[in-house]
């Protein structure tokens, strides 16, 4: 079907609903029709009625409909692809949450969330398990480098089940990049530990809402709250009382400098500071700069769409941020 029937035929609900899944078809993802509902960039009043949209779109042949999956091309291996992932991400889970046991053990972890593909219920033999953190305030990089240090040492630095490339502090929850990318890996990172922080966290970032208005928070029933052992505030104490401020600083530095010697001559300044955050309150470590990718694949598939990226759901506030159904970092 070409741009101009398109634009004619279908209403702005049908519209926001194949935005929708074509933010997903960059990654072969079908979707649910309550998954449609939830990342929808307008609000709808129910669910069934994007439910009813989606059958009309697909008895007009502009999407298909497998089972109760529905993605832009005729292919069931999608399907089968997508089936397969979940089955894999149920098995990993199990594991994420005994990692984010381990890694809330760690001085001035206050918060451990899963993000990247496991985050989208998806897994296969390329995905890392891929953990956004919450530390203490002022304590980000000695939190950070003691973790890292920790897979470097006993992990030969491999990031396949212990890829912690995202710090923020919990004075310091807003995420300062707000496009869809953002907004799609916030809104789907799922608490392992800490879910008062987790709750501050989407408390905070209320500018989600203008994305994703049908959104909902994840639960936190399997979360376990913060709680910092004896040992831990021993610990945490100690590093305190040996210029804990001057730590951090130096350990920004040091990494801030290395990252520049290994990345910085294949970026410009603006997007090193996007793929490379290093600010005491933030870190993230992109080198594939992966966020940019995936807005810049997005817009052009909606213009393939006979789109225009001028809609809520595409804007982009500037473009930067993190994470998704499989990102690369190195640390």
């Amino acid at each position: 079907m070409n741009a101009v029937t398109l634009n004619k035929a279908i209403t702005r609900l049908d519209e926001q609903i194949l935005r929708t899944l074509l933010y997903f078809d960059i990654f072969n993802y079908p979707l649910k029709s309550d998954e449609v509902f939830n990342f929808l960039g307008i609000r709808a009043l129910d669910k069934s009625i994007v439910t009813s949209r989606l059958s009309s779109l697909t008895d007009q042949k502009i999407i298909f409909q497998f089972g109760e999956l529905f993605c832009l091309k005729n292919d069931k291996s999608l399907i089968d692809r997508r089936l397969k992932g979940n089955k894999e991400a149920d098995k990993y889970l199990i594991l994420a949450k005994k990692k984010a046991n381990f890694i809330s053990k760690f001085p001035f972890v206050r918060a451990v969330l899963a993000s990247g593909s496991l985050s989208k219920g998806y897994m296969d033999e390329r995905s890392d398990l891929d953990f956004f953190i919450i530390t203490a305030a002022n304590h980000l990089w000695i939190a950070r480098t003691l973790l890292v240090l920790y897979k470097r040492v006993f992990l030969a630095n491999s990031h396949k089940y212990f890829c912690v490339n995202y710090f923020i502090d919990e004075k310091h929850l807003e995420i300062e990049e707000k496009n869809l990318f953002t907004a799609t890996e916030l809104a789907t990172v799922i608490p392992l530990y800490g879910s008062k922080q987790y709750e501050n966290l989407q408390g905070v970032n209320s500018w989600l809402l203008e994305f994703f208005p049908n959104y909902t928070p994840r639960s936190i029933s399997d979360a376990p709250l913060l709680k910092l052992s004896w040992p831990k505030k021993v610990f945490e104490g100690m590093i305190n009382l040996i210029f804990a401020s001057t730590i951090e600083k130096y350990l920004q530095n040091v990494t801030l400098s290395r990252w520049k010697r290994l990345y910085e001559k294949s970026y410009s300044a603006s997007d090193f500071k996007v793929a490379f955050k290093t600010k005491p309150h933030a870190s993230k470590n992109h080198p594939r700069n992966f966020q940019r990718t995936i807005i810049e694949v997005y817009d052009e598939k909606l213009r393939s769409f006979g789109l225009h990226n001028d809609s809520n759901s595409a804007r982009v506030i500037p473009m930067h941020h993190e994470s998704t159904l499989k990102s690369s970092a190195g640390t």
